[in-house]
């Protein structure tokens, strides 16, 4: 009688392992997430390639991409982090200018609702305004 076929069977076939990322070659997301559905139900798929490697995930952690790409689900590049700790490490802490292209200095920064603003956009913002108001 064969094996009975396990979840890590099933998720091993949609991961390209080539490379240094383990590349999941199924379904993504709308934000680049691989999507695994097995057994009838979706989940996040390094959420479940880590389930079924390296053991349960603790309600109170969450599963970071020490790597930075979404659709890995390498074990060796996610590790286990403080809801947080993952924010702080997000891409958008990361940025070292704003999208308009100044750059993050601590002259140039501003802190608003936990997040920062660019004093420049700010006062090029304001400019305008009083621009249109004075019309």
């Amino acid at each position: 009688m064969a094996a009975p076929v396990t979840i890590w069977d099933e998720m091993s076939t949609k991961i390209d392992a080539s490379g240094d990322c383990w590349e999941w070659t199924a379904s993504l997301d709308r934000l680049g997430y691989g999507r695994a559905t097995n057994r009838g139900g979706t989940r996040i798929a390094h959420r479940a390639v880590w389930e079924a490697l390296v053991g349960p995930i603790p309600d109170d952690l969450e599963v970071d991409h020490l790597c930075q790409n979404r659709a890995c689900v390498n074990p060796d590049h996610l590790e286990l982090v403080a809801h947080i700790v993952n924010v702080r490490r997000g891409s958008r802490a990361r940025r070292t200018e704003c999208m308009n292209g100044h750059e993050y200095t601590t002259r140039n920064t501003y802190r608003n609702n936990g997040g920062r603003g660019c004093r420049t956009c700010q006062r090029d913002a304001v400019s305008r305004y009083q621009r249109r108001s004075n019309r």
